[in-house]
C-alpha cells in the first residue's frame, strides 16, 4: 500500500466500481431473476444391486431408462449416479447404486407409472436374479428450505444488530456507522454479483447469503478496527492528521485481514467439499460474500472512515482547547 492508498480523492472511484456492479446485477435481475437450482419437479430413482454391477450392467441399466423415457415421450432434465449405499450398522458398502432422473413438475405421473413397469420388466428379463428397485415421487427441495432460510437470515440479523452496537460502544460510534454503510454495501453487491455470475441457488438461498455477508462484512471490519484501536494508541500517531494514521494503520492491519478471510475462506471449502449436495451448495457460495466482505474492509472501509476520523479529530481538539481553557481559569483564581 503506498501512503496515500487511503484518501476521499477515491473514494468516488470505489462508489463507481460498486455502482457499477450494482446496476449491472440489477438489470440482470429484472430481465432473469437469480438462477435457481429448484430441485423440484418429479422424480425417477433405479436402485440395483451388485449382481447388475458385477455384470458390468450399469450402463445398461441408464440405456432402459433413457429408451422407454424416449418411447413415452418424455424428457428428463437432469441425471444424476449415486456412490454406492452404506449400511448403517456396518458402515459397509452394500454394492448397491442408484441413478436418478428429475423430471419437470408438469410430466405426466401416468406416463412415469407406465415407465416404471416398462424398465421393471426390462431389467429383470436381462439381469435374472437381480434386486432392482424403482422409486418415482414428487419432490419440493427447493421450497421446503425456504422456512429453515429465513429463520438462518433473521438469526444472522440479529447477529449483526448485536455486532453493530458492540462496535459502537467499544470502537466508537464513527467506525459503527461505518460498518452499517459496509454492511449494506456488502448486502447489495453480493446479491448484485449472484445475479452476475448466476450462480445455481436454492430458493430463499439469496436472502441467507445477503444475511451472511452481513455478518462476514462486520466480522472483518471489526479486525479493522481493533488493529485501529491498537495502533492509534501509539503517541506518534497524535501528530499525525486522520489521512496519515489512517495510511499507517491500513499497513499493518490489511495481513491480518487477509490471515481471517483466507482462514474462513478454507472453513468453507472444506466444509462444502466433506458435506452432502445439498449442503455443498450453500457453503462454496459463501466464498462470493467472502470476497466482498474482504474488498470492503480493506479498501472501502478506511476510506469511508477516513471522514468520520477528520470529524472525530476536529471535535477532539475543540475539547482538548476547552479543557485547557477551563484549566487555565481555575489556575488563576
Amino acid at each position: 500500500m503506498t501512503k496515500h492508498f487511503y484518501t476521499l480523492k477515491k473514494l468516488p472511484l470505489f462508489a463507481a466500481i460498486s455502482a457499477v456492479i450494482l446496476i449491472a446485477g440489477i438489470v440482470l435481475f429484472a430481465l432473469f431473476g437469480f438462477s435457481y437450482d429448484a430441485g423440484a419437479g418429479k422424480s425417477f430413482s433405479v436402485t440395483y444391486d451388485a449382481v447388475v454391477t458385477i455384470a458390468d450392467g450399469g450402463d445398461r441399466v441408464e440405456e432402459v431408462c433413457e429408451d422407454t423415457f424416449s418411447s413415452l415421450g418424455i424428457r428428463y432434465e437432469k441425471k444424476t449416479e449415486a456412490a454406492p449405499d452404506i449400511d448403517n450398522n456396518s458402515l459397509s458398502e452394500t454394492g448397491d447404486y442408484t441413478v436418478s432422473y428429475l423430471f419437470s413438475e408438469e410430466t405426466s405421473a401416468e406416463k412415469l407409472s407406465e415407465a416404471k413397469e416398462t424398465v421393471a420388466s426390462a431389467l429383470a428379463g436381462e439381469f435374472e436374479g437381480a434386486d432392482v428397485y424403482i422409486v418415482v415421487r414428487t419432490q419440493e427441495a427447493a421450497h421446503s428450505f425456504a422456512e429453515p432460510a429465513w429463520r438462518g437470515a433473521v438469526a444472522l440479523l440479529v447477529a449483526v444488530i448485536v455486532v453493530l452496537v458492540y462496535i459502537g460502544f467499544r470502537f466508537g460510534w464513527g467506525r459503527a456507522l461505518t460498518g452499517l454503510c459496509l454492511t449494506v454495501h456488502d448486502v447489495l453487491l453480493t446479491l448484485a454479483l449472484l445475479a452476475i455470475t448466476r450462480i445455481p441457488v436454492a430458493f430463499a438461498s439469496p436472502l441467507l447469503f445477503a444475511a451472511a455477508a452481513a455478518v462476514i462484512s462486520l466480522l472483518l471490519w471489526m479486525v479493522q478496527c481493533m488493529k485501529m484501536r491498537e495502533t492509534f494508541k501509539d503517541p506518534a500517531f497524535r501528530t499525525m492528521d486522520a489521512e496519515e494514521a489512517v495510511n499507517e494503520c491500513g499497513r499493518s492491519s490489511y495481513k491480518t485481514v487477509l490471515y481471517v478471510a483466507a482462514a474462513l475462506a478454507v472453513v468453507f471449502i472444506v466444509l462444502g467439499a466433506v458435506a452432502v449436495a445439498g449442503t455443498r451448495a450453500f457453503f462454496l457460495p459463501l466464498l462470493l460474500p467472502l470476497a466482498v466482505g474482504a474488498y470492503s474492509s480493506l479498501v472501502l472501509g478506511p476510506t469511508l472512515y477516513l471522514s468520520m476520523k477528520k470529524m472525530d479529530d476536529r471535535s477532539n481538539a475543540k475539547k482538548g482547547r476547552y479543557v485547557g481553557k477551563k484549566k487555565a481559569e481555575k489556575a488563576e483564581e
